[in-house]
């Protein structure tokens, strides 16, 4: 089976999302918010910082300021999944999480910290959080806890798919296609604070989480992949492709009536 037709009858409703294993978290359009997977939260009321988010051209911008945090994630305030049907993720099985993102500026007056972070971990709370600079991408630590650990020195500022992959002890970032960061999964848990969404099963966050750092960013689409044994691995912008492809048929139907099967690609 071709990645295109897998990835057609997906999106089509063909397959249910278990079979699948594809999920589309957030399609690029208007705020995260306003769909299924992913709740937006931030602490201005708290911390009397700023964050805007607006929908843009193929996404959603985030900016904030050093005082705030803002961000989303597939858990609400209070610790409850936005949709319970999010799946459980493991690594054995391995996992990955395809995004869009653009890094317009960053800032930051700690090296430990990065105006825009994501935050991938399994069902054991294990996982990768990444920093975003504007000419570096790097892993946080969790011994010592939220140090910078192996890093990538690569530019952000264009637009580009990044595809982060964890399979077994370890995980794999891509950008565009290539592969510039690897290492082995951490587990924060020592973390304590009044919020502590490091023992949250299956949590995802992405966004400025840090009041010594902030961002102007434009992200895209989102997708999860739940498992990569039964998903045939795509190229970075293969998931967020599928929309043009989707869109395109949907064009020649109009025009034709006529546009082929998925089961013909």
């Amino acid at each position: 089976m071709s990645l295109r037709f897998w990835l057609l009858v997906c999106v089509t409703g063909m397959l249910n999302r278990a079979e699948c294993g594809l999920i589309e978290l957030y399609s690029g359009n208007g705020l995260p918010a306003n769909e299924s997977w992913l709740a937006y939260g931030n602490d201005s009321l708290i911390t009397g910082g700023s964050a805007t988010q607006t929908g843009v051209a193929g996404g959603v911008q985030l900016q904030t300021d050093l005082a705030v945090s803002a961000g989303y994630s597939n858990y609400q305030p209070g610790f409850s999944l936005k949709n319970g049907t999010y799946p459980s993720l493991k690594r054995a099985d391995g996992f990955a999480l395809d995004f869009r993102l653009q890094v317009l500026s960053e800032n930051h007056v700690s090296n430990d910290r990065a105006g825009f972070s994501v935050t991938f971990l399994d069902e054991d709370h294990r996982g990768i959080e990444l920093g975003f600079w504007t000419d570096e991408i790097w892993a946080q630590a969790d011994t010592p806890l939220f140090q910078r650990a192996e890093s990538a020195s690569v530019s952000t500022t264009a637009v580009h798919d990044y595809r982060l992959e964890v399979l077994g002890a370890g995980y794999t970032l891509f950008q565009s296609g290539n592969s510039i960061l690897t290492g082995s999964l951490r587990n924060y848990e020592a973390f304590s604070g009044p919020v502590d969404p490091y023992e949250l099963p299956n949590f995802l966050y992405m966004g400025d989480n840090t009041s010594s750092a902030e961002a102007n960013v434009i992200l895209g689409p989102i997708y999860l992949t739940t498992t990569l044994a039964s998903v045939p691995e795509p190229t970075v912008a293969g998931p967020l492709a599928i929309g043009l492809i989707l869109s395109t048929c949907a064009v020649r139907r109009r025009r034709r009536n006529s546009c082929g099967s998925g089961r013909s690609v």
